[in-house]
């Protein structure tokens, strides 16, 4: 079954994540100020309007494709309703979230990379981002989210991580890569259901099941073009993932430094993941005598693992000081291109005197290429084509500042080195792809 609005356009098999799925915090500030009154009225009676949006410059200054800047952004309309408030029902809430996204696909055109540069990487679209209810018990002891929503705002995520802008840091690329239009994550949701339980306030576990290919096709791992509409589809098989989190020292009046550590599978129930090697007669896709069809196999299935810990606290301040986080996952060689990944990095708030919520970072990723994959590349070597590179994997380094210059804006300028854009592959005609410096400012406002 599918719901269909809109046209499509040509995307890369990257999950890019953008993601925001709650209310923001009482009393904050905008940048329209207060509505004369009604916007803090609104939000009493239990309605919060929230207009976000972010805007990219990124600039491939060597390396890569061809070198060159481009500017995207995208453009976030959210209403947040409280249902205690609003009809007296005592943990209930609907969140509705819209998303306008424009300019070029930046990594694909000019890095021709795996690990897409920005988060915000979308092309031109515009949908219906979530649309969900859900309801949490007294005390937050369990909650119950369904409706049209996001597995990358919900799981492997580590709040240090969130301050850099690469994308793979955002939804880590053995899932980005691997699932059918790269997963219920940035930029298309799909429907689902998420189970969370606290049984304590140290130990979290959670579990969601979601429609399996969110760009409505029949699941599929392979490349294609995705909607640039809404999109509501059951096709595709399910994706089922879970997680148990360890999350000790995170009240206020704890002594010790706060933490997250998280252990998480998944499976995916489709029929049509791709072989990365062979064909489906068993010989390799490389040879002149190959269908040219990949060999199909059911299901797919990837555990990972993450630590996310503070590592020193500035005396008398809450959140201050230096946090570091590592993420870990695997996927089977035969049907996936990438088997391993991980990446990690240091985030420091606080570092300049005088500016408490600037946040400075160093991070990296680190995406292997699957062992069929490498194959298929050594295949084509030994057909004839002697020079043909054997993928390896891609590496990114990542430096970023974000400076907080009002409560409703910051501007984050950022550093990525990216080594062997594609893993390792050639330039038509020019070789191989060389490594990759992009300058990047991103600004991000909240209205």
């Amino acid at each position: 079954m599918l719901w269909w609005l809109g046209a499509s356009n040509e995307f890369a098999a990257w999950a890019q994540v953008q993601r925001s799925d709650s209310a923001a915090p009482p009393g904050q500030s905008y940048l329209t100020g207060d509505w004369g009154g009604l916007r803090s009225d609104l939000e009493h009676a239990g309605v919060t309007f929230n207009f976000g949006y972010t805007n990219d410059f990124l600039d491939n200054a060597a390396g890569g494709i061809k070198t060159g800047a481009v500017g995207i952004g995208i453009f976030q309309p959210k209403v947040d309703l409280d249902l205690e408030k609003l009809l007296g029902w005592e943990g209930d809430r609907v969140h509705v979230h819209g998303l306008v996204a424009y300019g070029p696909l930046f990594s694909e055109s000019y890095l021709g990379n795996i690990l897409a540069v920005s988060n915000l990487e979308a092309g031109s679209v515009a949908r219906l981002y979530a649309l969900w209810y859900e309801h949490n018990a007294p005390d937050d002891r369990w909650s119950l989210r369904v409706g049209l929503m996001l597995a990358d705002s919900q799981f492997l995520q580590s709040e240090t991580a969130s301050a850099f802008i690469n994308n793979g840091i955002s939804w880590p690329t053995f899932l980005a890569a691997n699932l059918p239009a790269s997963g219920p994550a940035y930029p298309l949701p799909a429907p689902g259901v998420r189970l969370r339980v606290k049984p304590r306030d140290d130990i979290e576990l959670q579990a969601a099941l979601f429609s399996g290919d969110p760009s409505g096709g029949n699941g599929s791992n392979q490349p294609a073009p995705l909607p640039a509409g809404t999109v509501i589809s059951f096709n595709g098989g399910v994706f089922i993932i879970t997680e148990a989190s360890y999350l000790p020292n995170q009240g206020k009046d704890t002594s010790g430094l706060p933490g997250a550590y998280r252990i998480g599978a998944w499976f995916h129930s489709s029929s049509h993941f791709a072989d990365q090697r062979f064909d489906d007669t068993g010989i390799s896709l490389a040879s002149p005598l190959s269908s040219g069809i990949p060999l199909q196999h059911t299901g797919d299935y990837g555990v990972y693992g993450m630590i996310d810990q503070t590592l020193y606290r500035v005396s008398g301040t809450d959140d201050q000081g230096l946090s570091a986080f590592l993420r870990a996952g695997g996927a089977p060689d035969d049907r996936n291109l990438i088997t391993f990944y991980t990446d990690g990095g240091l985030l420091y708030k606080g570092l300049v005197p005088d500016r408490p919520d600037d946040k400075a970072g160093v991070a990296f990723a680190y995406a292997l290429i699957g062992a069929n994959a490498r194959g298929l590349d050594a295949d084509r070597r030994a057909f004839g084509d002697f020079l043909f590179p054997v993928r390896s994997g891609e590496t990114m380094i990542e430096l970023t500042y974000q400076a907080k210059l009002k409560p409703w804006w910051t501007l984050q300028p950022d550093l990525q080195y990216i080594i062997h854009p594609g893993g390792g592959v050639l330039n038509p005609g020019d070789g191989l792809r060389p490594d990759a410096w992009v300058i990047a400012l991103r600004s991000a406002l909240s209205f």
